[in-house]
């Protein structure tokens, strides 16, 4: 899911911007890039829940809850605020 809507640039379907999107991900397109729209919300919302549910099966234990932890931090959180809109880290995926 991360490489469909953080890596992944362009549009999977003909649109009529005039190549506007070709240089934006998925992310980047929702709702026109307006920040904590219904559908950003819900989606960074999402897997906080997953991350609950994953520590609350595996009886928190400190191993589980820590790579859960970083990965839900890295991937799933970070990419969705909106001070990494259209920031390409260390020049990877500018292009």
């Amino acid at each position: 899911m991360y490489l469909f809507l953080h890596w992944e640039k362009g549009s999977p379907y003909e649109t009529l911007d005039q190549g506007e999107a070709r240089v934006l991900t998925q992310w980047e397109q929702f709702d026109d890039g307006e920040q904590f729209s219904p559908t950003k919300k819900f989606l960074l919302v999402v897997p906080i829940v997953l991350f609950l549910l994953a520590s609350f099966y595996t009886e928190y234990d400190p191993t589980h809850c820590l790579i859960n932890a970083s990965s839900l931090i890295i991937l799933a959180v970070l990419p969705k605020l909106p001070q990494f809109y259209r920031v390409r880290l260390f020049g990877i995926n500018r292009w």
